[in-house]
C-alpha cells in the first residue's frame, strides 16, 4: 500500500511517515523542495517528491497510484498572517487540488489535518471546547482551514477532519518574543507523537470516515499557559522570562471522547516531561 503525505517534511509529517512506514506501508512524502529533507532520508519505504502544493500539475503527479492521502501541507502562523491571498492560495487551492487530483480516485479517503484554531477564541465559553462548537474565522489561518474543511466535505470523497491542538515536541524551542496566548489562559497541547497516531488511525478505521474530530492531549494537559511554560522549560532546565499575550486567542480545553476510539493519547503530560528531561540531559542542560 502506498499513501500520501504532503507536507511530509515537517514536524508532524515526519513522525506520520515514521508512523506509517513501520507498520509496513510505503510513503510518497510530498513538500516543497527548498525545505529542510533530512529527517527523512534514514527512513525506509520513502519516497521524497518535490513539488508545489498550489500547481495542480505537481499535485496530480504526485497522487498518482496512491490509495490514501494525508493532507498537512499548509500555510501556518504567523506566516499566514503577513499574506492573506498567499494563505488562501495554499491551504484553500492547494485542498482543492488534492481533492481534483483524486477525482479519478474516488475510493482513496483524504485525512485533512485541520485546526482547533476555527474555533476562535472560547475563553468566555465553559470548557471543554466539542466538535459541535461553532466556528469562527478570526484570522487567515482560520478563514483557510474553515473553508479546506468545507471543500472537503463536499468533495464527495471519503474524508476525515481533524482539528488538530497545537503540537508539542519534546525539543529545546526558543522562547517566542511573545507567547501567544495568556498566562491564566486554558491551553491544551498534543503530543506530535499522539496527533501522528491520530491521522493515522482516522485512515485504518473506516467508521472514522466522514467524521470529525478534535485531537488533543487529554485532561493531563489541560492546565494554564503560565503552567505550561513553566514546565515545560523547567523540565529543560532553562530559566526563561515569558511575555504572554495580553488578549485570549485560539486555544483551549477541548472534549475529545468524540475520537478516543482512534486510541492516539497514550503520551500523558508527565510522559512528555519525562522526555524532555531526557533532552536536557542530552543536551547538558540538566
Amino acid at each position: 500500500m502506498k499513501l500520501l503525505v504532503t507536507g511530509g517534511a515537517g514536524r508532524l509529517g515526519t513522525e506520520l511517515i515514521r508512523n506509517i512506514t513501520a507498520r509496513g506501508h510505503s510513503v510518497r512524502a510530498f513538500d516543497l523542495p527548498q525545505v529542510p529533507w533530512e529527517a527523512l532520508k534514514e527512513v525506509p519505504n520513502v519516497e521524497v517528491f518535490k513539488g508545489d502544493i498550489t500547481q495542480p500539475s505537481y499535485v496530480s503527479e504526485a497522487c498518482e497510484d496512491v490509495e490514501g492521502v494525508f493532507h498537512l501541507a499548509a500555510l501556518l502562523p504567523p506566516r499566514s498572517e503577513a499574506n492573506s491571498a498567499l494563505t488562501m492560495k495554499v491551504n484553500v487551492e492547494g485542498t482543492r487540488n488534492v481533492i481534483e487530483a483524486l477525482k479519478d480516485r474516488p475510493e482513496a479517503p483524504l485525512i485533512l489535518a485541520s485546526s482547533i484554531s476555527t474555533y476562535g477564541p472560547t475563553a468566555d465559553v465553559k470548557p471543554p471546547i466539542n466538535e459541535s462548537s461553532p466556528q469562527m474565522a478570526h484570522n487567515n489561518y482560520s478563514k483557510s482551514k474553515i473553508e479546506a474543511e468545507r471543500i472537503v466535505r463536499a468533495s464527495g470523497n471519503p474524508h476525515v477532519v481533524l482539528r488538530i491542538a497545537p503540537i508539542a515536541v519534546a525539543d529545546l524551542i526558543e522562547l517566542p518574543n511573545v507567547i501567544p496566548y495568556r498566562a491564566d489562559q486554558r491551553v491544551e497541547f498534543v503530543y506530535v507523537g499522539d496527533a501522528a497516531q491520530a491521522l493515522h488511525s482516522a485512515f485504518e478505521r473506516r467508521e472514522a470516515w466522514g467524521g470529525t474530530f478534535n485531537i488533543a492531549g487529554g485532561k493531563s494537559w489541560q492546565m494554564t499557559g503560565s503552567e505550561y511554560i513553566e514546565r515545560f522549560y523547567g523540565a529543560l532546565g532553562v530559566d526563561v522570562e515569558p511575555h504572554y499575550s495580553e488578549v485570549y486567542t485560539a486555544v483551549d480545553w477541548y472534549d475529545t471522547s468524540r475520537g478516543s476510539f482512534l486510541g492516539y493519547q497514550i503520551v500523558t503530560f508527565n510522559g512528555f516531561i519525562e522526555k524532555l528531561k531526557t533532552v536536557a540531559e542530552q543536551l547538558g542542560l540538566r
